[in-house]
């Protein structure tokens, strides 16, 4: 008979994760999948059920944890409930909850600290040892995630733009780009950042350009990663000071900081400034890890 499992999946607006753990919190399988963001991916279940199948390979769960963006607002925890219903059944014990909350867990066991995550989208979050909440971002790509991946690909676009009419300085964003691209003219990338599904390739691609473009001193690129970076830290300082946690810890999580290594080092040089005697950190294990360790009090194992 095999041992008690529990499950943790993260779902991104670009890959899903889910970890089945043992109550001893030892990973035994690993599933992925596509997007999942309830808002914007065109199949979430789709994508939640490849990463889950893959991951439980034939056992049964005790219970199951879904973090994703936007796991706060009822809608979309009603649906991620559905989905999960509908893939494990309805004796399983199933939860819903966002994605920052799950990469804290993954950050610190207790689940205490502040997380700020910087993915497709962004977020300040943060949860103190009385179990208050706070967080700050997390708005969306059209009125927020400033120091996200989304956002500073288009910040690179527009300066791309910019520098092609002529409006705004010259920058190596717009050469790397148009490679990146494989086009001639920015003209010729239009298809590919309006019409698709969230984030568009274009956007993805010119925020890899920022990375190389602030890598060769480009002062464009390097001011949109210090932006980015500067408006991280003021989440995470609002979110720390009001929760009694200006001594931190401060966790970091999410793609962009290891895709865009400068952006991370903005954001501890301005938490410098702004929350000088906070101990800021890595989170080492994967937010998926997070959601199994939800999973397992939900079991009722912690």
């Amino acid at each position: 008979m095999r041992e008690p499992v529990v499950v943790g999946i993260d779902a991104g607006g670009t890959k899903t994760r889910a970890f089945v753990v043992t109550r001893a919190g030892e990973v035994v399988g690993r599933g992925a999948g596509g997007g999942a963001n309830l808002l914007t991916s065109p199949d979430p279940q789709g994508a939640i059920s490849a990463a889950l199948n893959a991951a439980l390979d034939g056992r049964r769960p005790s219970a199951v944890v879904l973090s994703c963006a936007g796991g706060d607002r009822e809608r979309e925890r009603d649906r991620g409930r559905s989905i999960l219903v509908s893939l494990v059944g309805p004796d399983v014990p199933v939860a819903v909850t966002h994605d920052a909350k799950a990469a804290l867990y993954a950050g610190d066991r207790a689940g205490c600290g502040v997380v700020v995550i910087a993915g497709t989208g962004s977020i300040a979050y943060g949860r103190n040892s009385e179990g208050d909440e706070e967080r700050a971002g997390g708005w969306g790509y059209l009125i927020g995630d400033e120091g996200s991946a989304v956002w500073i690909g288009l910040e690179g676009l527009r300066a791309a733009a910019h520098a092609a009419d002529g409006r705004g300085a010259p920058t190596a964003i717009l050469s790397i780009l148009l490679r990146e691209l494989d086009v001639a003219e920015l003209m010729d990338a239009l298809p590919r950042i309006y019409g698709q599904s969230h984030p568009p390739p274009a956007v993805i691609a010119a925020a890899r350009a920022v990375g190389m473009a602030a890598a060769a001193n480009d002062l464009v690129a390097v001011g949109i990663l210090r932006r980015g970076g500067n408006a991280l830290a003021r989440a995470a300082t609002v979110v720390a000071i009001s929760l009694g946690l200006a001594d931190g810890p401060i966790h970091l999580a999410g793609g962009a900081f290891e895709q865009l290594p400068a952006l991370g080092q903005h954001l501890r040089g301005e938490l410098l400034t702004m929350l000088p005697r906070a101990a800021v950190e890595s989170v080492r294990e994967e937010p998926a890890m997070g959601a199994a360790r939800l999973a397992a009090r939900l079991a009722g194992g912690a």
